[in-house]
């Protein structure tokens, strides 16, 4: 449910932000001309560069369009030494089931899943 905040750019925005523009200055890409290809305005891309703003998922796909690169290569958390990735095996799997009247797609309950903070429904 949409709270009305403005999303705060976090851990993964930042490094985004920053490998973007990285990759603009190396290539010597003017902002100008990347935030016109995307489709947005200079400032714009400026705050969502400098981290004062969040991407949006197209938003990102377009800029990274417009630098040339592969939207997966950006979208990583930096290694920090004190995350840990679990193996795919480890992570529950969920499955979304079909909208409900609400027209909201709603994430289905392992079968085994009781319910309940204390599993009894």
């Amino acid at each position: 449910m949409p709270t009305g905040k403005t999303p705060q750019p976090g851990p993964l925005s930042h490094h985004v932000a920053r490998l973007l523009a990285a990759e603009i200055s190396r290539r010597g890409l003017r902002q100008t001309d990347i935030a016109a290809a995307a489709g947005m305005s200079s400032s714009q891309l400026s705050r969502v560069l400098s981290a004062k703003k969040v991407f949006t998922i197209d938003q990102l796909d377009s800029v990274c369009r417009a630098v040339g690169v592969p939207i997966a290569q950006v979208v990583v958390m930096p290694e920090d030494g004190r995350r840990r990735s679990r193996p795919a095996a480890d992570i529950s799997r969920i499955d979304v089931g079909p909208p409900r009247d609400t027209q909201r797609a709603v994430a289905k309950a392992p079968h085994d899943d009781r319910g309940g903070d204390d599993g009894d429904g």
